[in-house]
């Protein structure tokens, strides 16, 4: 079952915050062996990191190393690799020596060879395919005694550091048998997942001898928690409320609650994340295959409005699907490229394709009522559910008959890549290289493929295909074409951007550069 890139659930995915000092300031000190406990909305679910989109987020980070990490400036720097060299032909990677597995196993760059061949292979259908792993046919090679991996490119790609050497390495241990997953990890990680209690928490331990973090960085410096705790609290106002009492030590807050939070002067770091986008089912039989019917559903929409809604005031339009300005090719995509809010221009489309305004000012055409079945994830907050029933409330004012269906992150999974059976999404998914947009927005749909509202854009597919194989700004300037092709046709519309607030209590951490989440190593607990 594959899982979107979603919020999270992306998960605190620009520059980030080089780190929270104390809060409150005076008088803390660095604890010895604590505990640091953090909350997430919602339960990720499956475990296995290549079979789900989990190592993105916090609770991955913490088991699993990529090859390369990001600083909180932006900068790459080693992780399993000390250093790499790479064009848009080929990329070497020598890793570190003494790196050992969670289960005491050496990590060998023929594991790191055979990760790769794994994820490459679309039969296994893992979300990092398209995600970190080039969709673009690649051959991959290992050197033992060299400590190298080496891949080969059959057509130029541009961005293998950015790519490839972010995939999150799983052990030889568990990619023999990935049902042990399910309860432990299997990486090179600072930590190692030693309890799951579904729906409620995960708790993590920390590893003895960790030395190759970001930079060479140790996992057991002065303050480092000896135990982490990833607490599922669905709720914002309990998070809070768990936050001021110091039941937890961080958690992402959003709405009306972080004014208590601020008023008690907790420091925070803030996260660039989309928060609404809308992406039209194009398969077939549905509404949006047409594209007149997606620019007059787009044209019904004032997208002012529902950037006001979605993000409570707090937000602005989202000029593009990658919410990062600190990732290589940040522009702004959207403005001028998508439908102007117009009611008016709205139903004249509706009419030109054919859906007719009966008597009782629902639209039809050959006996068949124009339906949008529009699904929403009520986890992306109270902003984003207000905007759905706002988009709801516009159509039904074109004429359009909506149904309001509303996903946990199983069922938003299951009907993005099992059933797909849905008309349109409110999603809040959040792209960290624009390279990462064309598994999602091109080719097959599931189970062969990630596109899962069936998008048919050939400007797209041309335009990310040069992209793909050329370097630098030049590479950057297509990149941002292929996208603006994607939003002339209506084919997805991004809405709002926000920044996430993340609020830590006794507590700090720096945050990596382009995911923004906390880097595990330099977690530290407060006393």
């Amino acid at each position: 079952m594959r899982k979107p890139l979603t919020l999270l659930v992306s998960i605190a995915l620009a520059t980030g915050c080089a780190g929270a000092s104390p809060p409150g300031g005076g008088g803390l000190t660095l604890a010895k062996d604590g505990t640091f406990t953090f909350a997430i909305p919602a339960d990720q679910g499956i475990l296995d990191p290549y079979r789900n989109l989990l190592p993105l987020g916090e609770m991955g980070s913490l088991a699993y190393d990529p090859l390369v990490n990001v600083t909180p400036e932006g900068k790459v720097v080693s992780g399993l690799a000390t250093s790499w060299k790479a064009d848009a032909e080929t990329a070497t990677f020598t890793l570190r020596k003494g790196i050992t597995c969670s289960d005491g196993s050496p990590l060998t760059p023929s594991t790191v060879a055979r990760v790769f061949g794994f994820l490459k292979d679309p039969k296994n259908q893992s979300p990092m395919y398209g995600l970190l792993v080039p969709t673009t046919p690649f051959e991959v090679s290992a050197d033992d005694a060299a400590g190298t991996v080496k891949v080969t490119m059959k057509k130029p790609f541009a961005l293998l550091v950015e790519t490839l050497g972010r995939v999150p390495i799983v052990c030889d241990k568990g990619l023999d048998n990935p049902e042990l997953l399910g309860t432990t990890s299997a990486g090179s990680g600072p930590y190692v997942l030693t309890k799951v209690v579904r729906g409620d928490h995960y708790t993590f331990t920390r590893r003895d001898g960790y030395t190759w973090g970001p930079d060479g960085a140790a996992g057991n410096a002065p303050g480092s928690p000896a135990t982490i705790v990833v607490k599922v609290v669905p709720n914002e106002t309990t998070r809070a409320n768990l936050l001021l009492s110091g039941e937890i030590n961080m958690a992402g807050v959003g709405g009306p609650d972080r004014d208590r939070l601020q008023a008690r002067k907790l420091e925070r770091y803030d996260v660039s994340t989309i928060l609404g986008e809308l992406w039209y089912n194009q398969r077939d039989g549905r509404p949006g295959a047409d594209p007149l019917v997606r620019q007059a559903l787009t044209a019904a929409l004032d997208l002012d409005e529902l950037t006001r809604v979605s993000t409570t005031g707090t937000g602005r339009r989202a000029g593009s699907l990658v919410a990062n300005l600190a990732q290589p090719c940040a522009a702004d995509s959207a403005t001028g490229r998508l439908p102007a809010a117009d009611p008016v221009r709205a139903a004249a489309l509706l009419d030109q394709a054919g859906w007719a305004k009966g008597a009782d000012g629902t639209r039809a055409k050959n006996g068949r009522k124009l339906l949008m079945d529009l699904h929403y994830s009520p986890s992306e907050g109270e902003g984003s559910v207000a905007a759905t029933e706002l988009v709801a409330k516009r159509w039904q004012a074109a004429g359009v008959t909506v149904k309001l269906t509303a996903d946990d992150p199983a069922a938003l999974s299951r009907t993005m890549f099992e059933t797909g059976d849905f008309d349109a999404y409110w999603a809040g998914f959040k792209f960290d290289l624009p390279s990462h947009i064309l598994p999602w927005a091109s080719g097959e749909a599931p189970p062969k493929g990630q596109n899962f509202a069936g998008i048919d854009n050939p400007d797209f597919v041309r335009l990310a295909a040069e992209a793909a194989a050329t370097p630098g700004a030049a590479g950057c300037k297509l990149w941002n074409e292929a996208e603006r092709a994607l939003f002339k046709a209506a084919d997805v519309v991004p809405i709002s951007i926000a920044q996430q607030p993340y609020y830590f209590h006794k507590a700090k951490a720096a945050t990596e550069g382009w995911l923004q989440q906390p880097i595990p190593t330099s977690i530290r607990v407060l006393r």
